[in-house]
């Protein structure tokens, strides 16, 4: 698809309420309009979160190389804060609305976007960080106003986000669906807490196909907030990785367990974007995997995937002396 393939089919696409209202209204609901689409459509580049240094680098630098060429970001899938600030300016320009990509810390090469509405007043937004939450259906975090100004209260913008169809009401968000199983997994013991989080349809029924990292991103944050900072301790998650045929890790999936301190009643889960959800698994099959090129945390230093092995490690130990001295497995 090129630049103008997708101008046009996000053109077409555009409901009729968004050009209902004044024209700051109608600028806004465009923004977010398009805010939408591409949060639908893209993904961040993994390597951003999991490289290294180097590689983290290169990608920056391909990111800029990228934003002289609209059709390369237009086929893009996955990009960088940069390129999916860039495309969303020139799209927004293309439509009437004055968009810049801004950097406010010169210490950090993460950039927004500043959006300058035809009355004055402005809004902040960004896009890579809102990325989850978009393929999530949960509310938005970071399409805000500038300034003291709050002039896109919460219930404005759901009303807004009601016209483009993102939601149906209020209660439409994922958000409400999470506070359910917060509280179904409130008075269940620790080791019940992660399987039924899960393994709740409230929280993957909906989002098949979502890529790895936004995917990573929701989990940790779902899991956060709904065991809180004392109950969270012991829930470890890393991405996985297999290395491609020039030796350069390819992020597939990634693992999430609860620490039970014993390798027996240790139930990790893994990513299946396929399946559009974790799904169990077991240490041997982990130990497989393993064998097959599958690599478990993002450094050798992940805890998680130190873990992970040292567990994988004792099965398999156990297992071979049940084997020598004739156990049922």
């Amino acid at each position: 698809m090129t630049f103008e393939e997708l101008l046009d089919e996000i053109i077409s696409k555009m409901p009729r309420y968004i050009l209902l209202g004044d024209k700051e209204k109608v600028e806004i609901k465009k923004a977010l309009y398009v805010y939408i689409i591409l949060g639908k459509m893209k993904s961040t580049d993994e390597r951003i979160y999991w490289g290294n240094e180097k590689s983290a680098r290169d990608v920056i630098k391909q990111s800029k190389e990228d934003c002289k060429d609209l059709d390369v970001l237009a086929r893009r899938k996955k990009l960088t804060c940069i390129s999916i600030s860039y495309l969303y300016k020139e799209i927004l320009n293309r439509l009437g609305i004055e968009c810049d990509v801004v950097n406010f810390d010169e210490h950090s090469v993460h950039v927004k976007n500043v959006i300058r509405l035809n009355t004055g007043r402005g809004l902040l937004v960004d896009l890579q960080q809102d990325l989850s939450n978009i393929q999530s259906k949960r509310k938005l975090e970071f399409f805000k106003t500038l300034g003291l100004d709050d002039f896109l209260k919460d219930h404005l913008l759901t009303y807004y986000l009601m016209q483009i169809g993102y939601v149906f009401d209020e209660q439409d968000y994922r958000n409400e669906d999470i506070e359910i199983v917060k509280k179904r997994v409130r008075n269940l013991p620790v080791k019940e807490v992660i399987s039924t989080i899960v393994g709740s349809n409230e929280i993957f029924n909906g989002i098949q196909n979502m890529e790895v990292p936004e995917a990573y991103i929701y989990y940790k944050e779902v899991i956060d907030y709904i065991l809180g900072n004392d109950r969270e301790k012991d829930v470890y998650r890393f991405p996985c990785y297999i290395l491609d045929g020039k030796n350069n890790p390819r992020y597939n999936t990634f693992c999430i367990f609860q620490d039970t301190g014993n390798h027996r009643t240790l139930i990790p889960y893994l990513y299946s974007k396929k399946h559009g959800r974790m799904l169990k698994c077991d240490l041997e099959t982990l130990e497989g995997m393993q064998e097959d090129g599958l690599f478990f945390g993002s450094s050798k230093l992940s805890k998680g995937g130190i873990k992970i092995r040292k567990y994988i490690q004792d099965a398999r130990v156990s297992r071979e002396f049940r084997e020598e001295n004739g156990f049922e497995r």
